[in-house]
């Protein structure tokens, strides 16, 4: 990191750039548009994105207090309010539950929360012991069941978002990387591994780790192996690269990354009070790998802009104009915001 600029200072600017750029107000009303002119789409309102422009906004609520930005993420919640008719809903079960997380960090609807987890609930297939992708799917998924078991533990259905995990742990895991592949369709597993699906199976292991320590429970020592274990594979696969996570290109992939950096970053904290030599190791790892994307996407911006590979700069055309590629970099610059504040501390 520069000397210039704090980790705080930069997740500050990416803010700054994508609030300014994208969200629109409307009196107590406001939307994020899903591109800027020139891309295409500018005008189209994405449910999914706007899960995690209300998430992002609360991982930054709680680095940087400020009363504006709750001004702004209650409009925004207005939105999706009257986007969604009030529901809070789609089809697509892995969209509600990334919601279903951003309502548990920012605390905007509560009741929507409660909607969102019960929806998911009902949705578990016990046929296969899983959530679908959406209604009617047969695509089993690890964004549907991840998040889903996330929002699931929050709200009181401890039990089942172990089974989910237990789920994609046999099936989904990768017998010799230990990563967590796609998906499973009609008994065939989709291999395609993407950073998001680490980030949101690391983020299970240590939610339920946290929740079984808690409660004394048994099989705590599990789940805080996997997220040991996950942290490890995630460090394998990015060695090739010096640490630069795979890029997805624009569109829903401009988010991938981030998600990982935002979960790879909880990890750093909680490995981090284990007490024991392989904890801090890994603790040191996290924190290395979030701090080299960051920094990458840092150095690579350009006239306001991350690109959505930081391996080239940013340009303005093509996917870096897209929302997501904005809010993607701005959860990695965040995260490493989170670890500035909790190790400089």
């Amino acid at each position: 990191m520069d000397a210039e600029t704090t980790a705080g200072e930069r997740a500050a600017t990416a803010e700054r750039q994508v609030t300014d750029r994208f969200v629109h107000r409307y009196g107590p009303v406001a939307w994020a548009r899903a591109a800027l002119p020139g891309a295409g789409g500018e005008r189209t309102w994405h449910y999914w994105w706007h899960a995690h422009v209300l998430h992002v906004l609360g991982d930054a609520e709680r680095n940087r207090p400020d009363a504006r930005r709750r001004r702004m993420m209650r409009r925004l919640a207005r939105g999706v309010t009257l986007r969604t008719i009030g529901r809070w809903t789609t089809r697509y079960y892995d969209d509600i539950a990334w919601m279903g997380l951003a309502l548990a960090r920012t605390h905007l609807n509560a009741r929507a929360l409660r909607r969102i987890s019960r929806v998911l609930h009902r949705a578990i297939d016990p046929r296969v012991g899983a959530l679908p992708w959406c209604v009617d799917s047969d695509l089993f998924n690890a964004p549907a069941n991840a998040p889903g078991a996330m929002v699931l533990a929050l709200t009181g259905h401890r039990a089942e978002a172990v089974a989910l995990d237990a789920w994609m742990a046999s099936t989904l895991d990768h017998p010799d990387t230990g990563l967590v592949r796609d998906g499973v369709k009609h008994g065939v597993v989709r291999s395609e591994l993407w950073t998001y699906n680490q980030g949101a199976a690391l983020g299970l292991a240590l939610l339920l780790g946290e929740r079984a320590l808690a409660d004394d429970a048994h099989p705590a020592w599990a789940h805080v192996e996997r997220a040991r274990a996950l942290v490890a594979a995630v460090e394998r696969w990015c060695a090739a690269d010096d640490g630069l996570f795979p890029a997805a290109g624009g569109g829903d992939g401009g988010l991938f990354a981030g998600i990982l950096a935002r979960y790879l970053a909880e990890a750093a904290m909680d490995l981090a009070e284990s007490g024991d030599a392989e904890g801090d190791a890994l603790s040191r790892t996290a924190r290395r790998l979030v701090q080299r994307n960051a920094d990458a996407l840092w150095d690579a911006r350009r006239g306001g802009l991350f690109p959505a590979d930081p391996r080239r700069p940013a340009r303005a055309e093509g996917d870096d104009l897209d929302l997501s590629v904005q809010v993607g970099a701005w959860i990695t610059l965040e995260a490493a915001a989170d670890l500035e504040r909790v190790f400089t501390s």
